[in-house]
């Protein structure tokens, strides 16, 4: 039975309207990993990778499914309007390179070794309720941390072996030009993500757990720059020199 929470963002999600928040926010996190698989199977989409992120080394994951039609490789278009806006964020990617089982057994190596490698990536923030970013964090959840689509280059370089104090991403769009060292990335350590999600594929329930992480699938990890309001008729580019760039065209509504 799909929850009144999912229905919800079901609803937003196939008109296009925000709403405002509804009153069963989920009680906790399990209640918010199932409203997200019950909003995909709902909206009759699949899993083309998922959004992770962490505060500092030891911060507790958030995590959220990327649906099917919203990954898109190098560049795309976006509109934002008044009643709409979108927002922004700069990120690096992981691309899994072969199936990997939801396996508590398997070591931090042994994931980043299935990693077909980096990548660079925009995320682009769509939230489906009016009131975020000021809503509970489970609720926040509930709406796949507001992920709206996902824009990804080419694999640059592998994933095992990387130091994220050897990165740099930059961000530009319009006036604004935003450079981050690794040693200021917030989630501290993104190599330990992947590994963290395939620890938990069971918290979406068994056909999850099932299916585990598949070859092909975006692993994005969590902002570098903030979140940054996406300018009508600017290119926003995302940088990770030595990586790989990609690109969104924001066009006004």
């Amino acid at each position: 039975m799909t929850s009144p929470f999912a229905a919800a963002m079901i609803e937003a999600r196939s008109s296009g309207a925000r709403i405002s928040l509804p009153q069963d926010v989920p009680a906790d996190r399990a209640a918010a990993f199932a409203a997200q698989a019950e909003t995909l199977a709902g909206l009759g989409l699949g899993v083309a990778g998922f959004k992770v992120g962490a505060s500092g080394r030891t911060g507790e994951p958030t995590a959220a499914p990327l649906a099917t039609d919203t990954v898109f490789r190098d560049h795309t278009r976006i509109i934002t309007t008044a009643e709409r806006p979108l927002w922004l964020e700069a990120e690096v990617a992981m691309v899994v390179g072969r199936d990997l089982p939801c396996d508590h057994g398997l070591s931090q190596d042994e994931v980043l070794d299935a990693m077909e490698g980096l990548a660079a990536a925009i995320e682009i923030v769509e939230p489906r309720i009016v009131e975020w970013p000021n809503i509970p964090p489970l609720a926040a959840m509930a709406d796949f941390q507001a992920n709206g689509g996902t824009v990804v280059s080419a694999v640059g370089r592998k994933a095992t072996g990387v130091k994220v104090e050897d990165l740099k991403v930059i961000f530009e769009m319009g006036t604004v030009h935003v450079e981050v060292p690794g040693a200021n990335y917030p989630g501290q350590d993104m190599n330990r993500l992947p590994t963290w999600m395939v620890n938990h594929m069971a918290g979406w329930g068994p056909e999850m757990a099932a299916r585990g992480l598949k070859k092909g699938d975006v692993i994005i990890t969590g902002s570098w720059v903030g979140v940054i309001p996406a300018e009508a008729g600017e290119t926003a580019t995302v940088t990770v020199p030595g990586i790989g760039s990609v690109s969104v065209e924001v066009a006004a509504g």
